[in-house]
């Protein structure tokens, strides 16, 4: 199981390049350079090139996070 006990910080390190997704949850690879075939059905416009806004879902009650990063793709 990839997810640590509750109240423990989990971490997550989120790579999306271009359509190409990587996700490694507290340190294990769950999703390795997979494609995402289109748009998602949140998205707030169809202008997929354009840097837009980064929004962050919880799970159905209070939820922290202690420390957000962002590293732009060259």
């Amino acid at each position: 199981m990839v997810a640590k006990e509750a109240g423990e910080w989990q971490t997550y390190d989120i790579t999306l390049n271009g359509r190409r997704l990587t996700i490694v949850a507290n340190g294990k690879t769950i999703i390795a350079e997979q494609n995402i075939p289109g748009m998602t059905g949140d998205a707030l416009d169809n202008n997929e090139v354009v840097p837009g806004p980064i929004m962050i879902q919880g799970d159905h009650g209070p939820i922290e996070f202690r420390k957000l990063e962002l590293t732009p793709m060259e």
